[in-house]
């Protein structure tokens, strides 16, 4: 994987293509928080959807998760360069 360029979407910050290291990471953390936290978030929203608090949770963790992590990879990005 040494040839490997950049991320989609993602471009070059001076001379440096940076790591997905912190995409992955936070990718990683993120999934594993929601879920341990989705039958906690499901029994806060089972008043207002009932039965199908859970469906609803996971596919809300489903979409939110994999954009958290890569907002959180662009700032470091951001950040860094």
């Amino acid at each position: 994987m040494e040839d490997s360029g950049a991320l989609p979407r993602r471009s070059e910050m001076g001379s440096k293509i940076f790591s997905p290291f912190v995409d992955r990471f936070s990718l990683i953390v993120l999934s594993v928080s929601g879920i341990i936290f989705a039958p906690e978030i499901a029994s806060g929203i089972e008043p207002f959807l009932g039965e199908k608090s859970f469906p609803a949770v996971a596919c809300g963790l489903i979409i939110a998760i994999p954009l958290i992590a890569s907002s959180i990879g662009k700032l470091y990005v951001r950040i860094r360069a």
